[in-house]
């Protein structure tokens, strides 16, 4: 399954690597992310379980992530210039495409028009047969998932499932599909 959706993603024009684990993938974007650059954070547990940005500051370079700055504003719009910018998806298809929804709009904005290099940090957890399947996952896992984390009293964190409600707090304002790799 992961070298079909990797060959997928490279037919859309993405350059892929698979690891086996996550401290693998940690040591590669280590290793492919210089000290001199300046990093943008989109909020996402997988960059969090890996522990990146503490390991990118220590590296020396610059990491702005709203999650743990004083000025999440501020630290929004400087990760969306920033040299790099990682993020993780809400889901990706066996077809290759990329799916991401968002409440206020900074880290789907960052990956369509930000730095000139976007990383996807992707685990298999988040692969699902098609677009349905995505939107399925994203509706009863991820958005419901992260209601509760944040504390929200969305629809979706009482129930589990998207209720397509108009609470003040829903977090799935803007949702973007990459076809392919942006130009």
């Amino acid at each position: 399954m992961l070298d079909q959706v990797k060959e997928a993603l490279e037919k859309r024009d993405y350059t892929v690597h698979l690891f086996e684990t996550a401290q693998e993938a940690k040591e590669y974007l280590l290793g492919a992310i210089s000290p001199n650059q300046s990093v943008g954070f989109g909020g996402s547990m997988t960059l969090k379980e890996l522990g990146l940005d503490q390991a990118l500051t220590e590296q020396g370079n610059t990491v702005y992530w709203h999650w743990t700055a004083e000025d999440k504003e501020g630290a929004q719009i400087a990760a969306a210039v920033a040299d790099v910018y990682l993020v993780s998806a809400n889901a990706v298809t066996k077809k290759g495409q990329i799916i991401n929804i968002d409440g206020h709009g900074n880290r789907v904005a960052a990956t369509i028009h930000g730095p000139g290099k976007v990383i996807f940090i992707i685990g298999k957890n988040k692969i699902a047969e098609d677009y349905d399947a995505a939107m399925e996952r994203i509706h009863t896992v991820a958005c419901p998932g992260n209601a509760r984390r944040l504390g929200l009293s969305t629809p979706c964190a009482l129930t589990g499932k998207c209720a397509d409600c108009a609470s003040p707090q829903r977090m799935c304002n803007a949702t973007v599909v990459f076809e392919r790799a942006p130009s």
